[in-house]
């Protein structure tokens, strides 16, 4: 299996939950513990989706535990990476923003919430600052022809 893995450019993505899925339902030493079911994704898919996350579930009647595959979505697709601007502090509006964004209600574990919302306000913050310094080009070309005639 590991030669086939490497061969075909697989990688196993890991797990969380619990570490077997598979027992035999025996009791004692002729009990058997295995981890057969995995999810093996190619280099392009890992690089595509950074934050895949399988889960392996309880075992409810059956012998095998189900495993799921978590994309999350809004690592996927994103294409640039947005970064705060010092200059930012300085606007009101920046401000308030922040704390209309902030105050949303998000859900999931602590770290999800945190990056929920770092991911949203600094977006919120890049459009208002295309917007505003669309309008202050504007008004700066505005001043220029002003300034020629």
């Amino acid at each position: 299996m590991r030669k086939f893995m490497a061969d075909s450019d697989f990688h196993d993505v890991g797990s969380i939950g619990p570490r077997f899925t598979l027992c035999n339902n025996k009791e004692g030493a002729s009990r058997i513990w295995e981890r057969l079911d995995r999810c093996l994704l190619n280099s392009t898919a890992l690089q595509k989706i950074p934050l895949a996350i399988i889960r392996n579930l309880a075992r409810v009647t059956s012998d095998h535990s189900p495993i799921t595959l978590k994309v999350d979505e809004r690592i996927c697709y994103r294409s640039r990476v947005i970064r705060f601007e010092e200059t930012w502090r300085s606007y009101p509006a920046a401000r308030s923003i922040l704390q209309h964004s902030w105050r949303k209600k998000d859900f999931g574990d602590e770290s999800e919430i945190l990056d929920i919302k770092l991911h949203r306000t600094l977006k919120e913050l890049f459009f208002w600052k295309k917007n505003k310094c669309k309008s202050l080009n504007q008004l700066k070309e505005e001043l220029k022809k002003e300034i020629l005639e």
